[in-house]
């Protein structure tokens, strides 16, 4: 059986293609994690471990004709597919059966990917309930919100790959204290088709993905980016092959880092420790440090927590008015004030977020940055019991405002506390800029180890 604590998608890939590992194997393999960490962890709430098998089997009497045959994926419980229940974590759609896959669904499948199930999510993905996911670094801490089983199940190896969604940093802050790889990329190159509209703010939204290094990243964006005519947000820009210069290294790069913005006042003294350590590395391998200023930023938090309640509360008018105890209070809540708040309100915060979209454009050109870098969070995971349900802002500082811009963002592990806990670097690029992110990600990735550590909950059953 292959050994899932270092296997990656590109590995697994060289071991199919030479015949030396089957999609059956590797599914089973994974299937086997599964029930093993799954008691501990719970990032799935739908497991489909007949049909997946079934799936391996087909794949291993045919050639590999796509970059991720066989490999094993989860799907978050927002993303729509046609063989498995798509519930949004909520009684309102319990049973729901999607009649076809969700575009980024249907890409995967088409690659090779095998789905292995459903993650757990937040109801609605709106963050307010409390699901039973639990961070495999230490099960009393937070996982990352409502796309947390995605980062749970790529760190333990019950996936190599999965599919969040995020509109505030749904994707990187799991990313970020699991210690895995996640990608928001820029807002229109990866398909929303298929995202359930009642569990998505879809101006703030992104389809991101889970890895386990930047180069199973790359991997995967070739195959989800480009043009979706089913999507209004869908941009039509050529795509890339995101692999081709990842290791052409950062010699000469400018990298930006705005310490007023993102700041070691708000950060806890371990998390900021490790983000100068990750800063001194990146100017090792020869890229410039360019200190730049983002006045607007301290906007990004209000404008957002306006924005997201509106936007995601639109498809609920009527299930909020015929049945509110079908949701959980603290939802219903959310919902409610994003179905009451003023207009010129919800105007004002769009103002502010084109006002930020400008002084992130003008402060790259101007400073001629190459990506910016911040903390992905300011804190390390904190204690599930010590957190105050619903406020999140002390923890989407510095992720949100890449929500608001709709630029590509990068979270990779940069370290770990004395007390095992896991922190992550944010690279911020320009538009369709993720070549560069990328790039800038595995170089600093290579260089370090971060990303091949495995929490005890697994290395003790290797």
């Amino acid at each position: 059986m292959p050994d899932l604590n270092v296997l990656t998608i590109r590995s697994a890939g060289e071991l199919l293609a030479a015949r030396e590992l089957s999609a059956v194997e590797l599914v089973e393999a994974a299937l086997e994690r599964l029930e093993l960490t799954e008691p501990s962890v719970h990032a799935y709430v739908h497991i489909d471990g007949d049909g997946a098998i079934a799936s391996a089997k087909q794949l291993d009497e045919r050639d590999p004709s796509g970059p991720l045959h066989g490999i094993p994926v989860g799907i978050k419980d927002v993303i729509a597919t046609h063989d498995l229940p798509t519930e949004a974590g909520s009684r309102l759609l319990a049973g729901h059966r999607p009649a076809a896959d969700a575009e980024v669904v249907a890409r995967l499948r088409a690659a090779g990917a095998v789905v292995i199930g459903k993650h757990v999510t937040h109801e609605f993905a709106c963050g307010q309930d409390d699901p039973p996911t639990r961070n495999p670094w230490d099960l009393v801490r937070y996982p990352g919100g409502s796309s947390a089983g995605g980062g749970v199940s790529v760190q333990v190896g019950s996936s190599l790959l999965a599919l969040g969604t995020d509109a505030g940093g749904s994707v990187r802050k799991p990313a970020c204290v699991t210690a895995t790889v996640g990608l928001k990329a820029t807002h229109g190159r990866i398909s929303g088709s298929g995202t359930l509209r009642c569990a998505s703010a879809p101006s703030l939204d992104h389809v991101g993905t889970f890895t386990r290094t930047v180069e199973d990243c790359a991997i995967t964006l070739s195959v989800l980016a480009g043009f979706d005519p089913a999507d209004a947000r869908s941009i039509d820009e050529p795509v890339p092959e995101y692999r081709e210069s990842l290791d052409a290294g950062i010699e000469g790069f400018r990298i930006g880092v705005a310490p007023a913005a993102f700041s070691e006042e708000i950060s806890q003294a371990e998390v900021w420790a490790l983000f100068e350590d990750a800063l001194r590395e990146l100017e090792r391998q020869g890229a410039s440090l360019v200190e730049v200023e983002l006045p607007s930023f301290e906007h990004a938090l209000a404008a957002a927590f306006t924005i997201l309640p509106t936007e995601v509360s639109t498809p609920h008018h009527r299930w909020v008015v015929e049945q509110p105890d079908s949701y959980h209070a603290r939802t219903r809540r959310l919902l409610e004030l994003g179905m009451i708040l003023p207009t010129a309100q919800l105007q004002q915060a769009y103002s502010i977020r084109r006002a930020i979209a400008a002084d992130v454009q003008r402060t790259f050109c101007d400073a001629g940055l190459d990506v910016l870098v911040t903390p992905t969070l300011p804190v390390v995971p904190p204690r599930l019991g010590e957190m105050i349900p619903g406020d999140f802002g002390s923890l989407i500082p510095f992720t949100v405002p890449f929500n608001l811009t709709g630029q590509p963002a990068l979270s990779v592990p940069c370290g770990f506390t004395d007390r095992g806990l896991p922190a992550g670097l944010q690279i911020v690029g320009h538009p369709f800029g993720e070549a560069t992110v990328l790039r800038v990600g595995h170089a600093y990735e290579q260089a370090t180890a971060w990303h091949r550590r495995r929490p005890a909950l697994v290395t003790a059953a290797a």
